[in-house]
């Protein structure tokens, strides 16, 4: 049985021992989440994730009577005292507001590109009763933010790259350029759902169904991600070795052939299953289709094989060679590499095959857990919440942090706006600029998604 989720317990334990070390005459704080760098060429984020997380955990009644008893009683084992917890503060606020949360939760717009050290969410109380939540939901609201948001900004990067070299090889961009290969690089079947939504953002290629599925019910029922007919080594294999080109055969006679055919042709030997079979002995019933037949090397070394398989189909199958003189193959043949695949590989590829005449549009890419999981973490655009602002009695305080030992974890101070001016997103004090319209729009408010954004518009957002 799934054990049920008590969002009281969503805290790191040293959280729920704060209520008892703030000033007892203190009335609200405020809070913001920003990303403060990042060692990658990436010099924003692409905000995306936080409607989700409403979704799936603030919305309505979220606190309840068994939560508290189940908080009191496992809190009392960690810290060996039942003193730390604040189990007359949450009966208050369940018999006060009926377990919704008297929080005000302002953001930039999901899929807006956001220069890094900029202010993007906002987290205040609306009842002065209750400061110390602010500080108690901090952990959950950061790692709602930090992950869906870095994996957004990791497709994100990848379009820049396409742009870059579709530009010197007037190739058309692709929203099939890069394709969702993750889900089994992940932790859990959450960290699917919620990145591979992110990844839906720029491009549209995955075999992520639980992604499609979390974005449709989230954000709206948009047909989000595509995925084809694809081959692995197993269906391959099953056929043994001497059955190879008997495997090949019956996979392109399963296909209608308006639909794309994915075969990967590394099982034994990736030029042989090139030259010999699909590319001699089974060209014709290739060029018979009309949608295209994508091969897929599967090891090796991308930068090298990923040119040598374009290669190899450019002598078997021809093509054309486009305004700029680069060849672009037969559109009945294309190439998709998914192994090893990363930023660095990528960009690799594509000067690759660029620096050997062939235009980036012959190739697509398939990334797994590089996209996923271990490309990103809280440190990889160096995500962070600080409170900054507090009321205490009717004294108002501006809060921050400047580490005499770290200059870039030095925080930000006062109520916060982010302004935008000529595509530029800067962070200023709630009453620096007027005339200026503030990027933070009420997202959540006391238990209510107040905001709501579909899926088309951020895609939008992000593509601008």
């Amino acid at each position: 049985m799934k054990i049920p989720t008590n969002i009281i317990l969503m805290g790191d334990a040293y959280k729920y021992t704060h209520w008892k070390q703030n000033p007892k005459n203190l009335n609200k704080i405020y809070a913001y989440i920003e990303s403060r760098g990042t060692k990658l060429n990436i010099n924003y984020t692409v905000f995306f994730g936080l409607q989700g997380f409403i979704k799936d955990y603030l919305e309505g009644k979220v606190i309840e009577s068994w939560m508290i008893d189940e908080a009191k009683e496992l809190l009392g084992q960690v810290f060996g005292t039942h003193e730390y917890f604040n189990e007359n503060g949450f009966r208050r606020l369940l018999e006060k507001h009926n377990g919704k949360l008297p929080i005000k939760i302002k953001a930039v717009q999901e899929g807006k590109k956001v220069q890094l050290r900029n202010v993007l969410v906002t987290i205040e109380n609306t009842d002065e009763e209750f400061p110390w939540i602010v500080q108690w939901i901090e952990t959950m609201l950061l790692r709602a933010i930090w992950y869906p948001k870095g994996v957004a900004t990791i497709s994100a990067a990848i379009k820049d790259i396409e742009k870059k070299y579709a530009a010197i090889c007037d190739a058309p961009l692709n929203i099939f350029f890069l394709n969702d290969f993750g889900p089994r690089g992940v932790s859990s079947h959450e960290s699917a759902e919620i990145g591979g939504a992110a990844h839906l953002v720029t491009y549209a290629g995955t075999d992520n169904v639980e992604a499609i599925r979390w974005a449709k019910s989230r954000y709206g029922n948009v047909a989000c991600g595509y995925s084809v007919f694809a081959t692995e080594h197993s269906t391959t294999t099953i056929y043994t070795k001497q059955g190879e080109l008997i495997a090949y055969t019956y996979f392109l006679d399963s296909v209608p052939q308006d639909k794309i055919i994915s075969i990967v042709i590394d099982s034994y030997d990736t030029e042989n299953a090139v030259k010999n079979l699909l590319g001699n002995k089974l060209k014709d019933k290739i060029l018979s289709r009309m949608a295209p037949t994508v091969f897929r090397p599967d090891s090796g070394d991308p930068v090298l094989m990923s040119l040598n398989v374009t290669k190899w189909l450019w002598e078997i199958f021809g093509g054309t060679v486009n305004k700029l003189g680069f060849k672009v193959l037969n559109p009945k043949v294309r190439v998709i590499y998914g192994d090893g695949i990363n930023l660095d590989s990528i960009d690799k590829i594509c000067q690759n095959l660029i620096d050997n005449g062939y235009s980036t549009e012959n190739i697509v890419f398939g990334m797994g857990g590089k996209l996923l999981q271990s490309s990103v973490d809280r440190d990889t655009f160096m995500d962070a919440c600080k409170v900054c602002y507090a009321l205490v009695g009717d004294i108002e305080l501006d809060i921050y942090k400047d580490p005499k030992t770290d200059s870039s974890k030095k925080s930000k101070r006062g109520k916060l706006k982010l302004i935008k001016i000529n595509n530029v997103y800067s962070t200023v004090r709630m009453h620096e600029y007027p005339e200026i319209n503030d990027e933070l729009i009420t997202v959540f408010e006391n238990g209510k998604l107040v905001t709501e954004i579909d899926f088309a518009t951020i895609q939008k957002n992000a593509s601008e």
